[in-house]
């Protein structure tokens, strides 16, 4: 079963971002998100968390070779694509330093503070 987000951060520019390795914690802030439920613009800062993960991967790229979360990880300018399969979450994201790198995280706890 496939689960839908009811927001997405289209076009947003990441404002803050933290990341703690240790506890598995990724916070992505911006200052606008979309509604999806609402099929609204929200002009309000949020934070998107993912944290709690079982597993995580992430690629460069086209590769096709998935290595360990740490060795492409950096941080966000934009997120350019998300999909949540069943537990388990895909991102696209473009770094501030202009690589565009693949995320997979196995049963993460994704949540969006308002």
């Amino acid at each position: 079963m496939e689960n839908k987000f009811e927001y997405s951060f289209d076009d947003e520019p990441v404002s803050k971002f933290y990341y703690d390795i240790d506890n598995k914690k990724i916070e992505v802030h911006f200052k606008a998100y979309n509604d999806l439920l609402k099929n609204k613009y929200i002009e309000e800062p949020c934070s998107f968390i993912i944290e709690n993960w079982t597993d995580a991967k992430s690629k460069i790229g086209d590769e096709a070779k998935l290595d360990e979360l740490n060795k492409h990880m950096g941080i966000f300018q934009m997120i350019l694509f998300m999909e949540q399969k069943g537990n388990d979450l895909e991102m696209l994201v473009n770094t501030i330093d202009n690589r565009i790198i693949t995320l997979f995280f196995i049963k993460p706890i994704l949540s969006l503070n308002k």
